[in-house]
């Protein structure tokens, strides 16, 4: 009885495991630098905007800067400017952006209906390490 149920948990483990990591490794999401980031808030281009704090030690055009992990979704534009839309409904695709966020910047993001801040828990931050050292 017992070893029946050690099988059955391992395996169960073992299905979330992969399943979390399928998913966190999708690569279809697009990279927006700095610039391109910047560009989308101004524009009002940003569907979903979560940002994650605290921010991390990084370089900027070889400037150390602190960096925000940022994740979400944007309209997509066609050559006019204009948000492409699929049967009345406009398309959004999902991004990923290591940026640094200016004053200016996270007051504009902050003001906006579809932010949300993200607070990492210490003890996910702590195996989510370990998998990056494992690649």
């Amino acid at each position: 009885m017992k070893k029946t149920t050690v099988i059955v948990s391992l395996g169960l483990l073992t299905f979330i495991v992969v399943g979390l990591l399928v998913t966190r490794t999708n690569s279809d999401s697009r990279e927006l630098s700095q610039a391109e980031f910047t560009a989308m808030v101004q524009s009002n281009l940003l569907a979903k905007v979560r940002v994650y704090y605290p921010a991390e030690p990084g370089k900027l055009d070889g400037v150390p800067v602190m960096l925000h992990k940022v994740r979400g979704t944007f309209y997509q534009t066609d050559a006019a400017g204009q948000i492409l839309k699929t049967q009345g409904i406009s398309e959004e695709f999902p991004f990923i952006a290591r940026v640094h966020l200016t004053a200016e910047l996270e007051g504009t993001l902050t003001r906006s209906s579809n932010f949300s801040a993200v607070s990492p828990n210490p003890l996910a931050q702590k195996v989510s390490k370990w998998f990056d050292h494992s690649k």
